[in-house]
C-alpha cells in the first residue's frame, strides 16, 4: 500500500509540473517504519522538469493518534507519454 501510494503520489506530482500526460519511468523506496496508524498521507514535490521527463521526490507519513511519523521516502522520474500514445 505505501509503495502503491508513493508511485501515485510521484506520478501525479510530476505530471502536473510537466503539464502533460506521463507515466512512471522509475522510482525507489526506503522504508523507515512500519505504516502503523490510522491514515496514510502522501506529499510529493517536483525536483527537476525537463521536456521529456521529471525528477520527483515523495514522503509518505503515518497518522496514529493525530501525529504524523515519516514512514517511507522515495524518489522516482516520470516521463512523458509519447504522441499518440
Amino acid at each position: 500500500m505505501v509503495s502503491y501510494l508513493a508511485d501515485n503520489a510521484l506520478t501525479y506530482a510530476g505530471g502536473a509540473a510537466m503539464a502533460v500526460p506521463v507515466v512512471t519511468s522509475e522510482y525507489k523506496i526506503n522504508y523507515l517504519r512500519p505504516a502503523i496508524g490510522d491514515t496514510l498521507i502522501a506529499r510529493a514535490e517536483c525536483l527537476n522538469r525537463g521536456r521529456q521527463q521529471a525528477v520527483v521526490r515523495c514522503d509518505v507519513f503515518v497518522v496514529k493518534d493525530g501525529e504524523e511519523k515519516l514512514c517511507a521516502v522515495a524518489q522516482g522520474t516520470v516521463a512523458r507519454l509519447g504522441e499518440g500514445s
